[in-house]
């Protein structure tokens, strides 16, 4: 096999004498600094583990998916490419155990020529290009096209916006062609050049790091074409410079790949446009030799007599045991690759939404019509008390779920995607040993893991079950020692070897609130023994609440996040209630995220199936994949609720508390009265709802006005993740995870009356327990969204100097 290798030319690559170990990364897993481990780098900034949307961009790189490389949405009318005046003498060429960059000089007064510069779609400023680095293999797949998707290697041309608040890359994967790459050739003499100047031709690094390095030896025999001419540089380089926009691409006519991402390197920062030209660009198997040669054996050469030379040395290098120095492809997770082509429609096709994976398009049923409920209970209070106006009371109200929230037709159905969980520090949760004694410990990476959830919604009957896939645990993981009465291993696999699958399900009915609510009074595996309720806040957020107040409290909000409501995400906590060590001093066990979007039933199956064999789950610790409804008896001492249970609790079944006795008076001087009490109540009434609308507009910007006094905003206003949480915890003064009404009244002072106050307590209180939790906050904060984009703009912000500071650092590393 030929194996490529270049280090990518990232500084953070760089082995640099006082560099911290934390910020070393590797490509390999030897060492437990492989891709696996970047999100858990102690760096500043790290956001390899992803931000669960709330940048609006994501992780790269990405699979572009065989429906988006055959379809043409739009034309590149949008982009312009404007080629930079540097000549090859004002170029800097870097040549190292890296790997090979290209970039301008800095003159003796600090400034450089110009690399080149473009405009790219819904971006009105020019993006001015600062480097070029390559990473073999490429890092994107490109479904259909290369090497199973996969080529030979790619390039990034990193740029940086004119504002400096975001980045942009100009890349193209490399494939080998019939003939060689004329402009190509010149930036290979330059490096050539670069390493007849190698002072050592073998270095070896010092510790720490020579103990995580992989050892490489390279042999190989090659003919420098120029050595004899090598010396003098300037013979090798023609009048002029290089048009990268023009020079580079080899086909004639080329598209682009566009979409929201972030650097792929560690701290993975997401503020990255990316734009991949939908052609490769071709060089010569010779010049890819010689481009292998230089990055993997950057020796001095010593040439022979025949002007061959044959260098053999002992390398460090970051790259993997198959010579890949490219991260592998992240989850979209919501966002659209656009392709934009030479020839294509002049309006975006979906330019809102995403494409599902290949051959996952879902479109959503129409709703079965449920036969509504008419019970057996009238309500018949007095003539003057009319209760027709309140659901409870009227029997043609149906008790149905779908009926009394109709949100829950969008909820049901087969989901799949990623959760992520943390600890609490907000870190991403790695193997830990599991143990009776510790509660929620699990043996594998929880940093992303396989999600599929079936939801049923029946009538009055709720039925819900989430699968978790596991991958296996680490190498490094496996080689610590166990402590007593622990296991690095759940089921019958091996560490290291076999992921691992659990399966957690919530059983519940409506009740006679008709307000779309179910009581949750059954649960098996993580939320055994426990009871709560499943709320619908709104058209498109529900929050859980699941606990045993002697053992754990689970809390969650998810949320559709596309309007066609096949995307959700979601966010929540996790408590245990303990008297040991580490839960006695902060009960909070971990917190996570997930998005999933919605797929049909075979396919919901075949991924979950996949999802086995990717992460080598036994058979015997598989969990059935099961139709709509129904349960799975994950154990002996797990079963399903029999129908005496469901019908203990399900509204039809029982007989509603909300009914009086028949009392009717009659007579035409009762009608007139009844009629101009309803027309009074009518016009109160219609005031009453005007003045409570107002009400809730006032007090949720005067909660968006004192959240925006204290936030850090990054820079397209969303508030992140990390954001969400630091905002709780400066209301939550105690820190004990939860909000009190005493502490937000600290937090909001005299900026709202106390009828205000009171009202906007309760509304956030989605459970009226008392206090405001995590995800009751979270909940509150998405419906406020767009009210305090405005009190920002209303403020007049703008992003500090030190995170513009910090983004441009970011974008100078690899992209």
């Amino acid at each position: 096999m030929k194996l490529h290798w270049n280090l990518a030319g990232a500084s953070l690559l760089a082995v640099v004498d006082g560099a911290g170990i934390g910020n070393f990364f590797t490509y390999y897993d030897a060492g437990g600094l492989g891709p696996d481990r970047w999100p858990f780098l102690d760096m500043e900034g790290n956001e390899c583990g992803g931000m669960g949307g709330a940048t609006g961009y994501g992780q790269s790189p990405v699979t572009i998916s065989q429906a988006v490389e055959s379809t043409c949405d739009t034309d590149k009318a949008a982009y312009s490419f404007t080629g930079g005046d540097c000549t090859w003498n004002d170029l800097k060429f870097s040549l190292s155990n890296n790997g090979a960059k290209v970039e301008p000089k800095v003159n003796d007064d600090g400034t450089t020529c110009n690399f080149g510069s473009m405009n790219i779609p819904h971006t009105p400023n020019k993006f001015n290009a600062l480097q070029f680095h390559i990473h073999t293999y490429s890092e994107h797949e490109i479904e259909g096209k290369g090497d199973r998707g996969f080529f030979p290697a790619e390039l990034h041309v990193v740029h940086q916006e004119e504002t400096k608040e975001s980045y942009a890359v100009f890349g193209t994967m490399i494939d080998v062609g019939d003939t060689a790459h004329p402009v190509f050739e010149y930036f290979l003499r330059g490096w050539e050049l670069v390493a007849t100047n190698v002072a050592e031709s073998c270095p070896v690094t010092s510790a720490p790091y020579a103990a995580v390095q992989q050892k490489v030896t390279c042999s190989a025999t090659y003919q420098f074409p120029y050595n004899q001419s090598i010396q003098d540089g300037v013979a090798f380089f023609p009048d002029g410079g290089p048009n990268l926009y023009e020079d580079l691409p080899t086909a004639s006519e080329w598209g682009v790949y566009t979409y929201k991402g972030g650097l792929t390197t560690p701290g993975c920062n997401e503020i990255v446009n990316w734009n991949l030209l939908d052609e490769a660009m071709l060089i010569s198997q010779e010049q890819m030799d010689r481009l292998d040669y230089l990055i993997l054996c950057f020796v001095q050469p010593t040439f022979a007599s025949d002007g061959t030379t044959v260098e053999s040395c002992v390398h460090n290098t970051v790259a993997s045991e198959s010579g890949s120095t490219s991260r592998p492809p992240q989850p979209l997770l919501g966002r659209k690759v656009t392709h934009r082509c030479p020839n294509g429609p002049a309006v975006v096709i979906s330019d809102v939404g995403v494409l599902p994976p290949p051959g996952q398009d879902f479109v959503k049923p129409s709703p079965i019509e449920e036969p509504v409920n008419t019970g057996s209970n009238k309500c018949t209070k007095t003539l003057f008390e009319d209760c027709s106006d309140d659901p409870r009371y009227d029997p043609e109200v149906s008790v149905n779920l779908k009926s009394t929230a109709p949100s829950w037709a969008d909820a049901e159905g087969y989901w799949v995607g990623t959760r992520r969980v943390y600890n609490n520090q907000g870190s991403q949760l790695m193997e830990t040993f599991a143990s009776d004694k510790f509660k929620n410990t699990m043996p594998y990476p929880q940093d992303e893991v396989k999600m599929f959830v079936n939801r049923t919604v029946m009538q009055t009957r709720y039925f819900e079950h989430i699968y978790q896939v596991f991958k296996p645990a680490s190498l490094t993981f496996c080689t610590f020692a166990i402590p007593e009465e622990s296991s690095n291993v759940l089921g019958n696999g091996e560490c290291g070897k076999n992921g691992y699958a659990t399966v957690g399900e919530r059983f519940g009915t409506a009740t006679f609130e008709k307000d779309g609510t179910v009581d949750v009074f059954f649960t098996t595996g993580r939320y055994a023994g426990g009871k709560g309720k499943a709320i619908t806040v709104d058209d498109d957020t529900f929050y859980y609440k699941i606990g045993d107040e002697n053992s754990f409290e689970y809390s969650e909000t998810e949320s559709f996040n596309n309007p066609a409501k096949t995307r959700v995400a979601g966010s929540g906590q996790y408590f245990i209630v303990s008297d040991v060590l580490p839960y006695s001093a902060n009960p909070l066990a971990e917190s996570f995220t997930y998005e999933l979007y919605q797929v049909s039933e075979e396919t919901f199956k075949e991924q979950l199936a996949a999802a086995y064999a990717d992460n080598n789950v036994l058979p015997e610790d598989q969990k059935p994949a099961i139709s709509s409804g129904n349960c799975i008896d994950i154990s002996s001492d797990a079963t399903c609720p029999s129908e005496a249970m469901f019908q203990s609790v399900d509204p039809l079944y029982n007989s509603t508390p909300y009914e009086q006795d028949p009392s009717v008076k009659g007579g035409w001087i009762a009608f007139f009265v009844i009629l101009g009490v309803l027309v009074l109540v009518g016009i109160l009434y219609v005031w009453h709802v005007h003045r409570i609308n107002q009400q809730a507009d006032r007090y949720k910007h005067q909660f968006a006005r004192r959240i925006a006094e204290t936030i850090n905003m990054d820079h397209d206003k969303k508030l992140s993740a990390k954001g969400l949480e630091q905002e709780f915890k400066t209301i939550d003064s105690d820190g004990n995870g939860v909000i009190t009404k005493e502490e937000f009244y600290r937090f909001m002072g005299d900026r709202v009356s106390e009828q205000d106050f009171n009202v906007m307590f309760a509304a956030i209180d989605i459970d009226h327990s008392g206090s405001i939790d995590f995800a009751e906050f979270c909940a509150f904060m998405a419906q406020i969204g767009a009210i305090l984009t405005e009190e920002e703009e209303r403020a007049g912000y703008k992003p500090s100097s030190k995170a513009r500071a910090k983004d441009e650092e970011a974008g100078n590393e690899d992209a």
